[in-house]
């Protein structure tokens, strides 16, 4: 049987890696850039490749400057964080944004909210959050195929998630569950809307407390057509307050919210 010379197996080596550059080459900076900024995690957590699998699955992944995570570097609260999305720069280049999902790396409960802006929704809202521990707090934001990720880190003393709610510090919550109150706020190109749903938002992991929380909030027009979506999780803080910034709806808006026990409020909001 015939063998090679140690030179031509040398010189087949050779051309290999030659064409193996030039793939490399070849390939869209995109492509190359998508890879990349995928696994090089900006804040540094072990989470992250647990939690881009879970919810956003192999779709691609950059993390994107324009996605903008607004919070305090220091959590004085753990049960009430504010914090504020704005991938308005994203929704500028004129791609549709179609879905935004955000979560807490070390959470017991990750997942924020997962919104669906749908035909009226702008891709801008705030909400306050529990934190357990300090951790990474990052939001997804989908236009076309790509998911464009932002986020911050909060350091936090801890327990908003696991310490007693107001249910169990306040006695005459009872007499205020259910109400739901808000505002609209007509700017130039937007309506900003800011509800208020009186709520206790219990996680269900705290002994002898069972989960009971708000689990979606919808926005219809005045014709009854709904226009925007949001699902929430227990890690939302009690009394769970919104702002989300909407497209002009000459007549305003409805909001409905439902919790785990299928309880169901709603609400009103004209210019």
């Amino acid at each position: 049987m015939a063998t090679l010379s140690p030179l031509i197996t040398l010189q087949r080596f050779a051309a290999f890696l030659a064409a193996l550059s030039w793939l490399v080459v070849m390939l869209p900076p995109s492509a190359l850039a998508t890879e990349n900024t995928a696994e090089k995690d900006p804040l540094n957590s072990f989470m992250w490749p647990v939690y881009r699998e879970r919810f956003l699955g192999d779709a691609p992944v950059v993390f994107d400057e324009r996605v903008i995570v607004n919070a305090p570097e220091f959590a004085e609260d753990s049960g009430q964080v504010p914090i504020e999305l704005d991938a308005s720069a994203l929704e500028a280049s004129g791609e549709p944004i179609t879905d935004i999902i955000a979560w807490v790396d070390l959470n017991p409960i990750p997942r924020l909210f997962r919104y669906s802006p749908m035909s009226h929704g702008l891709a801008k809202l705030s909400l306050n959050i529990r934190l357990e521990q300090a951790s990474a707090v990052r939001v997804a934001v989908k236009q076309g195929d790509t998911w464009h990720v932002g986020g911050t880190y909060i350091e936090a003393e801890g327990g908003g998630c696991t310490t007693p709610g107001i249910a169990s510090a306040d006695t005459d919550w009872e007499n205020t569950f259910g109400e739901l109150q808000g505002r609209l706020f007509a700017n130039e190109g937007e309506q900003r809307l800011r509800v208020r749903l009186s709520h206790p938002m219990d996680s269900g992991l705290i002994p002898s407390q069972p989960a009971f929380y708000v689990q979606s909030f919808e926005l219809l027009d005045q014709q009854g057509e709904q226009v925007a979506a949001l699902d929430i999780d227990a890690s939302v803080s009690a009394n769970p307050t919104l702002g989300l910034h909407m497209r002009p709806s000459p007549g305003g808006y409805v909001i409905g919210a439902r919790d785990n026990n299928g309880n169901r409020f709603s609400i009103g909001l004209q210019p």
